[in-house]
C-alpha cells in the first residue's frame, strides 16, 4: 500500500504565506512525501492515515491477548478461522481470546485503523510536514552558516530531516512508546 503525503502543495503554500514558484511547485510533491515518510518512521512506522478493512497477518503472541500494530484501531471485523464469539476487541488495541486458547501461529485480522483528516493528531502531522519542507525551500543550497564582516547567521538544518522538537511532537501526538506487538 502506497501512503501519500500528509500535506498538499496548497497546505504548504498556505503555511508559507505565499504562492510557490514554478520550481517549488515541481519539487513540493516529492518533498512532502519525503517528510511524511520521516514522520511515519518517527511515529514507529505507523501509517497514521485512515485505512479501512486492512488485513494483516500477525505472529501469535502465545497468550490470550494480541496487540494490533496500527493505531488508533477504529474497528475489528474479522479474525480468520475464528467465530466472532471466540474473541473480543477491547475498543483499543487488544484482541482477547474467549475460547480458552492462545494466539499461536499466524493470526490474520481484518481491521480499520488510523486518523481522519480532521483529527488533531493528523493536523499535527500536516503541520510538521510543511515545516520540514519549508526549511528546504527557504534554504535550497543547504547553507548552514554565513558571515559578512561582523554579521553571522546560523540557519536551521535544511536537509530532509525532522528537528528534535518535531520528533518529540510526533512521538507525543502518536504515543509511540506504547506501540508494538507484545508477547
Amino acid at each position: 500500500m502506497v501512503l501519500g503525503p500528509f500535506a498538499t502543495v496548497e497546505d504548504l503554500a498556505g503555511r508559507m504565506g505565499r504562492e510557490l514558484t514554478t520550481a517549488e511547485q515541481s519539487q513540493a510533491p516529492r518533498l512532502l512525501a519525503d517528510a511524511s515518510h520521516l514522520i511515519r518512521m518517527t511515529a514507529g512506522y505507523q501509517q497514521i492515515s485512515r485505512v479501512d478493512n486492512d488485513t494483516v497477518t500477525l505472529r501469535g503472541s502465545g497468550t490470550c491477548v494480541l496487540k494490533l500494530p496500527q493505531r488508533p484501531v477504529r474497528d475489528v471485523t474479522a479474525v480468520t478461522d475464528l467465530a466472532s464469539t471466540d474473541w473480543v476487541w477491547d475498543g483499543g488495541e487488544r484482541l482477547t481470546r474467549l475460547d480458552g486458547a492462545t494466539w499461536d501461529g499466524p493470526v490474520t485480522v481484518t481491521y480499520s485503523h488510523g486518523l481522519d483528516l480532521e483529527d488533531v493528531a493528523y493536523q499535527v502531522a500536516v503541520s510538521v510536514t510543511c515545516d520540514a519542507v519549508k526549511r528546504v525551500l527557504n534554504n535550497p543550497d543547504l547553507i548552514r552558516q554565513r558571515s559578512i564582516a561582523d554579521y553571522s547567521e546560523t540557519l536551521a538544518d535544511a536537509r530532509a530531516s525532522l528537528l528534535q522538537g518535531e520528533q518529540d511532537t510526533i512521538r507525543a501526538a502518536f504515543g509511540v512508546s506504547t506501540w508494538g506487538v507484545t508477547s
